[in-house]
């Protein structure tokens, strides 16, 4: 049996990489089933749950279940009413590798009163895009043929669609690595040097070693991380951002503490003599030493400001969360997502599901999590998970500029958006779904 420790909203094996996602159970049934022919699997997928399970105590007696169901099924008839995040898929050891398609750019999917669907771009990753694709800009596909999508650019004037050409995207395989970092930026701000870091995804903990490098550099005294398209990751990596980060007094203690049922407890408790599992900050030593291959530069803030939106999860969610007790945390933005909880990898290669089952909650030095409805931002700027008009790093984007707004006078208060800084859902249309850079994790 494998388990991988993970925090992500899912799993997705490619390549022997993993990533966060929050989709919901898959409704993959085998057809005409056997009776007993899922008997085996399916006891197994209770003993599982039964020992590792977050509320285990809730699951049904195990007479009572319907073994003969299919395993997915059956999965889910396990879960608690209050979790929102366990699925089980297909075991890759079983099944191999799964491919994940790219179209070089994230996007929010609309829908109008009429059902027409348009896409509108959150931010551009292919380097060939950017060229032509800019963030904010409103997409309709018009003609699909194999690996190239068609689509008619334009704006929405008064609520219509007046289209202003048209771009070809070749989509890709997902089978190269790519950066995590998108921008890391060093702004003068009253005279103070202003790092901001716009980060997709706590990936590999490589990705931040030339960020903080550059930041340690330049001696920065404020930074503003922008998490609004960071649906989270890994633990590991989460507690290395959060580590070159802290003031000195956080270093030797508490990053994270994690909590399970009754039955984990007793064998940690067995084992280690405590029932919770607990990981500390270590003292950077800027660049003498590695963490897991990689660099740790101490930037030794005093405070930090973050960008959240409405799908700002799981390591994203930690990362407020843990630094809270030792420094000041200004969030900026939308009510995060709510995902306080973690999971573990289950799967045996004798079965065709491979579990992903919530096991954990985690809390900070102070016993604090993230709460279920997500943690509260100190300035709300409405549709924070949305577009604008501004790039990413440019000073008059509305949460960047609500930063340093802060850091000039001490407060909000000559941070007034205009018409053009924002755009709110007033053109007549619906969002659909997931913003894609959560949904394809």
């Amino acid at each position: 049996m494998i388990k991988r420790l993970f925090f992500g909203l899912c799993l997705i094996f490619l390549c022997s990489c993993s990533s966060d996602n929050d989709n919901p159970l898959s409704d993959e049934l085998v057809d005409n089933p056997v009776i007993g022919v899922y008997d085996e699997e399916n006891r197994w997928i209770y003993g599982q749950m039964n020992h590792y399970y977050l509320w285990r105590e809730q699951l049904p007696d195990s007479l009572a279940c319907d073994y003969t169901t299919d395993p997915v099924t059956f999965y889910k008839t396990l879960l608690s009413p209050e979790d929102r995040f366990s699925y089980c898929k297909r075991n890759t050891d079983y099944t191999g590798n799964i491919e994940k398609t790219d179209y070089g750019f994230a996007y929010q999917e609309y829908q109008t009163g009429d059902n027409k669907r348009f896409l509108q771009v959150l931010y551009v990753t292919s380097k060939e895009l950017k060229q032509t694709l800019s963030r904010g800009e409103w997409l309709r596909e018009i003609q699909t043929q194999e690996e190239v999508l068609t689509f008619e650019k334009g704006t929405w004037i008064e609520g219509k669609f007046h289209p202003e050409g048209c771009i070809s995207i070749n989509t890709k395989k997902w089978d190269s690595y790519q950066n995590t970092v998108y921008i890391d930026s060093i702004y003068t701000i009253n005279n103070r040097k202003v790092g901001y870091l716009c980060y997709l995804e706590f990936n590999a903990v490589a990705d931040l070693e030339n960020s903080m490098r550059k930041f340690y550099e330049n001696s920065i005294e404020e930074l503003v991380l922008d998490l609004r398209y960071n649906p989270g990751g890994y633990v590991r990596t989460c507690c290395y951002l959060c580590n070159s980060i802290i003031p000195e007094n956080g270093y030797g203690q508490i990053f994270q503490q994690c909590s399970y049922n009754d039955r984990v407890t007793a064998e940690y408790k067995e084992t280690t003599g405590k029932g919770l599992t607990i990981e500390y900050y270590e003292t950077p030593n800027n660049g003498q030493s590695s963490y897991i291959g990689s660099s740790m530069y101490g930037l030794k803030l005093k405070r930090i400001y973050i960008l959240t939106s409405s799908y700002t999860a799981s390591a994203s969610e930690a990362t407020i969360i843990c630094l809270k007790p030792y420094m000041d945390v200004v969030l900026i933005g939308e009510q995060t997502y709510g995902k306080g909880v973690g999971s573990w990898t289950i799967s045996d290669k004798k079965y065709k599901y491979e579990l992903q089952p919530i096991i954990f909650r985690y809390h900070n030095a102070m016993m604090e999590t993230t709460p279920d409805k997500g943690i509260p931002v100190d300035k709300i700027i409405p549709g924070g998970y949305e577009t604008t008009k501004m790039e990413l790093g440019d000073i008059n984007e509305p949460l960047l500029s609500a930063a340093f707004s802060h850091i000039r006078t001490g407060d909000f208060s000559d941070n007034t958006l205009n018409k053009e800084q924002i755009q709110t859902k007033n053109v007549g249309l619906s969002p659909i779904g997931f913003p894609s850079f959560f949904k394809n994790k």
